[in-house]
């Protein structure tokens, strides 16, 4: 299936949210769909940095004369309507559905709108997306003069989107939609922009959009860092709760350091991650990752029997992580009232605070861990900052939006399109 989205654009300004809107749907298409993405006469990209829509082409189209976003009419405008309906006809060949931007709203794109709904009358192959970014009704078609009879009514094999219910009775009222021709699809963010391209990777590459509850642990891989209770934490959630633990290993390539990190592959399955396997990051992983990692993670789970004065736990409270620290570590006792608290055991006598240790037989160890489990849900669901945090990466990162909501639409669409021809 191709795709394409139509704008008319003449360059990419970041402060401009639409322009940041097309280019996070040409990455959601991208692997899928590839789109063409259509801008007007006059488009310039700066020839020394990428294109701002990765892969897709651009193509530009010329509607003639353009105002300050009102509806001009002049004697030109049927000539220049019809020049307009030849070169998108042109454009979107092969094309199965197109993606427009206030199509039917900006008074600037009106002979746009004219010229796709006679598109639309004779190729019966198109399908549309309608996206409108205003709450307000301009009354565009009611200025359109002759024109206006042709864009009263939708656009055949054609659907309005909207962002939220809210605006569903709305947009469709003011657009003329019924609602079993509206589809929800809310704008998505790039959660990873910017982030190092070994963060990227492991999102990727483990799909950890998908996690519900996400936690980072930087360890180096001695068993007195005790990564199977933070792994026993996350994995008493399962299978109810996609629960992840992504430990980033670093100095941990041989001798007990591989088997450790081999028995908690094989102990824990898809609830732990290795950064090891990243290929170039077996030794170590570069301090941005580790951060960005952070950033995209819910929780901090240290359950170490052993620190001075760790680094990864400032790290992860500067990324707003929750903390689920070490009750017998009595350094981690001067964030009391700021974490969770689990019982680990250390290497620190905990009750003269001396050398020695403690160690603790817990009467049933895999509730004791569900118990830390169900505290670190009870705060994912209470404080708002964690909440906020987690429903942006499962319902409003590109993945999630993509998978979610753009590509069953897209989809959807066509195979209303291959039905009908089937008929």
């Amino acid at each position: 299936m191709k795709t394409a989205i139509l704008t008319d654009f003449v360059s990419y300004d970041p402060a401009y949210s639409l322009c940041g809107v097309v280019r996070n749907q040409a990455k959601m298409l991208g692997e899928v769909y590839p789109p063409l993405v259509l801008v007007r006469k006059g488009w310039h990209e700066a020839p020394d940095e990428p294109s701002p829509f990765g892969a897709s082409k651009v193509i530009e189209i010329d509607p003639g004369q353009v105002g300050q976003n009102v509806v001009n009419l002049t004697d030109r405008s049927d000539t220049e309507i019809g020049w307009l309906e030849t070169q998108l006809v042109a454009a979107l060949q092969g094309v199965d559905v197109v993606l427009t931007h206030d199509l039917i709203y900006q008074p600037n794109m009106w002979k746009y709108h004219v010229a796709c709904q006679r598109i639309a009358k004779d190729h019966p192959e198109l399908g549309w997306l309608h996206f409108i970014h205003s709450s307000t009704d301009l009354g565009t078609v009611g200025q359109m003069g002759r024109f206006a009879k042709e864009c009263k009514m939708p656009m055949p094999r054609s659907r309005l989107v909207v962002f939220h219910g809210e605006e569903m009775n709305r947009k469709g009222q003011a657009f003329g939609y019924e609602t079993d021709r509206i589809v929800l699809i809310p704008n998505p963010i790039d959660c990873a922009e910017g982030y190092h391209e070994v963060a990227r990777t492991a999102i990727r590459s483990w799909r950890l959009w998908q996690a519900s509850v996400l936690a980072v642990y930087p360890a180096r891989l001695d068993r007195g860092k005790q990564i199977e209770c933070a792994a026993e934490v996350m994995q008493s959630m399962r299978p109810d709760i996609d629960a992840r633990l992504v430990v980033v290993d670093f100095h941990s390539t041989g001798g007990d350091k591989a088997e450790y990190r081999a028995q908690l592959k094989g102990r824990f399955g898809d609830a732990i991650y290795f950064t090891s396997d990243i290929p170039g990051c077996e030794y170590h992983v570069p301090h941005e990752a580790v951060m960005d990692l952070f950033d995209y993670a819910d929780f901090f789970i240290h359950p170490s029997r052993s620190e001075s004065d760790p680094l990864t736990l400032p790290e992860a409270m500067w990324k707003r992580n929750g903390l689920l620290l070490n009750f017998d570590l009595p350094l981690f006792r001067q964030y009391d009232g700021r974490a969770l608290f689990g019982k680990f055991g250390s290497n620190v006598d905990v009750l003269s605070g001396g050398p020695g240790s403690t160690n603790v037989e817990y009467k049933d160890r895999a509730e004791y861990m569900a118990h830390l489990g169900r505290a670190v849900l009870y705060w994912l669901a209470n404080n708002p900052i964690l909440r906020n945090h987690q429903q942006v990466r499962q319902h409003r990162s590109l993945e999630a939006v993509a998978r979610m909501h753009l590509l069953p639409a897209v989809e959807g669409l066509r195979a209303d399109l291959e039905a009908k021809r089937g008929n």
